[in-house]
């Protein structure tokens, strides 16, 4: 028998109750549908959630809720799914008689909730939050019976101090299993996702978006120029008459491959001083690149100066993010041949980057009239193969460089193309 405290509230044809619980006492008594004796004899339309995604859990929730002090959830919903007339509700309006005229009113609605325990309670939204708390407190006990795992989460340990956890739950009741199938399609279906902006903008575990913000910081190597702001942070896409460079998304990417052989993970920032040595690499790709590209150079003379650079992204893939993006791909390229960033950069002034080069056609740019950008992430780091070979072919293997001749045969269609001049 447990006991919440509730608030008892209606929405539609839908009486629900809003408490809380501990942790604990939630693994202990909320379910999954999928663990209900009559799931496998369910047909399609009857079942109503879907199977958890253990890899996600493991991989992304668990750590969350383990290893992050500041680690918050929504509210749960659970599905009373049987003996929900035998939920008793008690709202404090009948226990204390005498209270103000001005309480009354309100505290009709609040009170406890006694779940005697012959009910059956599933997790209709919310169900891999409670596997993660469940795997977080027990352990490799928590997993599903019967689950297929990687070996490696034979080392997961059970964190019991977290059966303290307070977690927020709604109650539903299951009157039938199409009303409950509605309720979760249509929590799931309107829960708008987070933008890949809005998700660099604002979070502060994944150390390739910490990055990205203080690149455009005040006083930093991609800080504002006057009233014009060098990175569009609003939106993934530059148009033709903007005046910034670059876009945070674009930020991102580069900084996560430029970084990517140290093993970061976005859930967990790594200590102090690997932060800085990374922000600082990062930084390193920019300035050079800043410092000894002529269309850089020609880009921050037109901005100081508050002209117009549109004629200029117009003329140079290198004022494309996609192209921005590629370039990442030769920095660790050259990084791997012991070339400085800052010589590979002055090299890239000798290749022709204009909208007509025929070589860019399929790999960086759609070869049309309209010249729209490819974005594919297979595109880009094609691009960034080419241009490697352009500028360090002479250093490269000859498996690296049969993959460059590849990229080019398949984007002219044409298995006699050969490999372009070195600059």
């Amino acid at each position: 028998m447990v006991t919440i405290g509730v608030q008892k509230a209606k929405l539609g044809s839908t009486v629900y109750y809003i408490g809380k619980m501990r942790a604990g006492e939630l693994i202990d008594n909320v379910g999954f549908a999928a663990e209900l004796p009559e799931w496998s004899e369910m047909t399609a339309d009857e079942k109503m959630q879907r199977q958890p995604d253990l890899t996600r859990v493991i991989n992304e929730i668990v750590p969350y809720v383990i290893d992050d002090p500041d680690r918050f959830f929504n509210s749960l919903i659970i599905d009373v799914f049987s003996g929900y007339d035998e939920l008793e509700f008690e709202p404090v309006s009948q226990v204390a008689k005498d209270l103000p005229k001005a309480y009354q009113l309100q505290m009709k609605d609040m009170g406890f909730l006694t779940l005697p325990g012959k009910e059956r309670l599933i997790a209709l939204d919310g169900q891999h939050r409670l596997l993660s708390l469940r795997i977080a407190i027990r352990g490799i006990n928590g997993l599903p019976a019967g689950s297929k795992v990687p070996s490696a989460t034979k080392t997961l340990e059970p964190h019991l101090e977290l059966a303290d956890e307070e977690i927020s739950i709604i109650l539903v009741e299951h009157k039938d299993n199409q009303k409950i199938r509605k309720i979760f399609n249509k929590v799931n279906k309107y829960a708008r996702q987070t933008s890949r902006g809005d998700n660099i903008i604002t979070s502060d575990d994944d150390i390739y978006a910490v990055i990205a913000r203080r690149l455009f910081r005040k006083g930093e190597v991609l800080a504002p120029i006057g009233k014009c702001e060098l990175v569009n942070w609003k939106s993934n896409t530059l148009s033709q008459r903007s005046k910034q460079l670059t876009t945070v998304s674009a930020l991102y990417t580069i900084a996560e491959t430029v970084l990517k052989e140290k093993g970061y993970s976005t859930k967990l920032l790594p200590g102090v001083m690997e932060q800085e040595e990374s922000y600082e690499e990062i930084v390193t790709f920019w300035s050079e690149l800043l410092e000894e590209s002529d269309v850089y150079k020609e880009y921050l003379s037109l901005t100081k100066a508050d002209k117009p650079v549109s004629l200029l992204r117009e003329q140079n893939l290198l004022m494309k993010p996609v192209t921005q993006m590629a370039l990442a791909h030769v920095a660790v390229m050259a990084k791997r041949k012991g070339i400085s960033w800052r010589e590979a950069v002055q090299k890239l002034n000798k290749v022709d980057w204009s909208f007509d080069n025929k070589l860019w056609f399929n790999v960086l740019i759609i070869g049309s009239a309209q010249k729209k950008m490819i974005t594919g992430k297979e595109s880009i780091r094609s691009a960034g193969m080419i241009i490697s070979y352009l500028i360090m072919g002479d250093r490269m293997t000859r498996t690296e460089i049969a993959d460059v001749h590849t990229i080019v045969k398949n984007a002219h269609d044409n298995q006699e193309e050969p490999l372009p001049k070195m600059v």
